[in-house]
């Protein structure tokens, strides 16, 4: 059953990359984008195991950043918040429930959208989200409210506080 978690795993996050491909110069940090974006999926729609494996990719992408093609400015701040990102992605990949898992997802949420702020790198539009309920942001690729914090529960409360546009290439 792992295995074929895995390999669905692997397979969406190579489906999902094909909105945020780019040069390979930073392919790495979209690949990055791309299974923080799998996991919060995997919570909006009620998953820990998939949020759990999609986690785990998650940390393995930021720990392999090739750091070598970003800008001075764009390492430094990618140094500032990948041991963050990998902490808290490796965390829910080791919690079986989804309330620890979005009480990690909302630290997580926080580090990755200062981080797309700073590297100011996504090759498509973001939206960072709020949902008042659980006090707590998150990144999205679609503008239409899907909330992680409280899945199928309340899947439209919260709103879009900003929209991180695209870098133009």
């Amino acid at each position: 059953m792992k295995k074929i978690i895995l390999l669905v795993a692997f397979f969406a996050t190579v489906l999902t990359q094909v909105s945020f491909a780019q040069d390979s110069t930073c392919t790495s940090v979209q690949q990055v984008i791309t299974s923080y974006l799998n996991v919060k999926n995997a919570l909006t729609h009620d998953k820990p195991d998939s949020a759990r494996v999609y986690a785990n990719i998650l940390s393995h992408d930021v720990l392999n950043v090739t750091k070598k093609n970003l800008s001075a400015n764009q390492h430094t701040a990618w140094i500032k918040y990948s041991e963050a990102l990998s902490a808290d992605a490796s965390t829910i990949g080791k919690s079986s429930g989804l309330k620890n898992q979005r009480k990690t997802f909302a630290n997580l949420s926080s580090t990755f959208y200062k981080m797309l702020k700073d590297l100011n790198i996504n090759t498509a539009d973001v939206f960072y989200q709020y949902c008042p309920m659980a006090d707590a942001y998150w990144i999205s690729e679609n503008p239409k409210i899907q909330n992680p914090y409280y899945g199928k529960q309340m899947s439209s409360c919260g709103s879009t506080k900003e929209t991180l546009k695209a870098i133009q290439q």
